[in-house]
């Protein structure tokens, strides 16, 4: 399901951390298992996921990943106390239309609306909805070394659930500036197409379409200390609409006689969002071995976009090898975001939206800060095999409470 992408995204950029001071080239078999919930009995997701890694020669790297997950839980919308009706009329149930009908003739289309009209909100409220949904993805990904030892990758990714499906291809160029490579320049394009279903418009699949760039620079200023640095820019166009948050929309039947008499009428529509998102920010990296056993690793991210949402977020995490076998990973994200600029939360005085404006009461979309706490621990059984745990909490300024855990086994050979 759409709405669940921020969820594992989360989740997965926990669990992807590498302590880049130790890369290695090696062929290996990952298997990670993750639970995940959220409070307020919204989404539980159960993730599994299998990593393969396979050198060919020095030449050639191929990898590639398999997950599996399943998401169950509710999601809030605005509903009607009754649920909301899939097939609204447009018309008003309020008495005062059937006097002044000429003041009810409500220009959205039927296929926006998802009630009838209401002279309040009595007949609606915001609660969740029960939702359930499976997802199957695959990832593949080959790397081809020049003469030169700079790195060509192609990548290709699918993804389908019962309502949403997408597929990505990617391609990459590692160039490195010195012959001692301390210094590289990277240059990323990917193209993902996507396709959701909307059931409340007759089961329609519809399209959008994600173009991005990221042009990176890394240094390597000593054995122990590494940087990077990230920019990039992303154009998203098509149905962008999350086909399944609803909105409160209001159509003023004011009678012309008495305009100082303001009245409205209340109906459940579907949310509206443009239909096109221009994204720039850029990231910086930071990586220092403070000493033989103990690395600490700190980055920032900015975001914005013309939908008026800003972000920034700061991380910092620390591997402490606490003896040859066992490794520490603790980790703390703080995040923060300024709204978008056609948001309305659902608790807030003016929640509900004019006729036909751009309009979401998704919390997602809102302004919000975040608290991130993770704790890793990763221990080698051999000299081939590690185990690792994760268990990591969030909290939002919104009141979401998010919480989540992993295990997982890699095997080199």
């Amino acid at each position: 399901m759409q709405l669940n992408k921020l969820s594992l995204i989360l989740l997965t950029s926990i669990t992807g951390l590498v302590p880049i001071l130790n890369a290695n080239s090696s062929d290996e078999v990952k298997l990670t298992q993750m639970k995940y919930f959220e409070n307020k009995d919204r989404m539980k997701v159960d993730f599994s996921v299998l990593d393969i890694k396979k050198d060919f020669g020095t030449d050639y790297s191929f990898n590639a990943s398999l997950s599996y997950d399943t998401m169950s839980g509710g999601t809030p919308i605005w509903d009607s106390i009754s649920s909301a009706s899939l097939k609204a009329t447009g018309i008003s149930s309020d008495e005062r239309c059937k006097k002044n009908t000429n003041l009810c003739q409500n220009t959205l289309t039927k296929t926006d609306l998802l009630s009838d009209g209401q002279k309040d909100m009595s007949q609606y409220k915001y609660k969740n909805v029960q939702i359930n949904d499976k997802r199957t993805s695959l990832s593949l990904n080959l790397i081809k070394r020049t003469p030169k030892r700079d790195e060509m990758s192609l990548g290709f990714a699918y993804s389908t659930e019962e309502d949403f499906k997408s597929t990505e291809l990617s391609t990459s160029y590692l160039y490195y500036i010195d012959e001692y490579k301390n210094n590289s320049i990277s240059l990323g394009l990917s193209i993902q197409n996507n396709k959701v279903l909307h059931r409340r418009e007759n089961n329609i699949w519809k399209e959008f379409d994600i173009l991005n760039f990221q042009l990176g620079y890394s240094r390597v200023f000593t054995k122990n200390l590494v940087s990077q640095a990230n920019i990039f820019v992303s154009k998203q166009s098509g149905s962008l609409s999350n086909p399944y948050q609803t909105i409160i929309r209001y159509f003023d039947i004011t009678n012309l006689d008495s305009p100082s008499d303001t009245v409205n009428n209340y109906f459940i529509a579907k949310e509206k969002r443009p239909t096109e998102r221009i994204s720039t920010g850029f990231s910086l990296d930071l990586a220092y071995k403070i000493k033989k056993n103990i690395s600490v690793h700190t980055s920032y991210r900015f975001y914005e976009d013309d939908w008026g949402i800003l972000s920034n977020t700061l991380s910092f995490n620390s591997y402490i090898e606490v003896y040859p076998k066992l490794t520490i990973i603790p980790l703390i994200r703080y995040y923060n975001q300024k709204a978008a600029n056609f948001y309305k939360a659902h608790d807030s005085k003016d929640f509900h939206f004019s006729e036909g404006s751009y309009g979401t009461s998704d919390e997602r979309m809102g302004g919000y800060t975040g608290i991130t706490l993770s704790l890793g621990i990763e221990y080698k059984i051999k000299d081939n095999i590690d185990i690792n745990f994760i268990f990591a909490k969030q909290k939002q300024s919104f009141g979401l409470k998010m919480n989540w855990s992993s295990i997982g086994i890699k095997y080199v050979f």
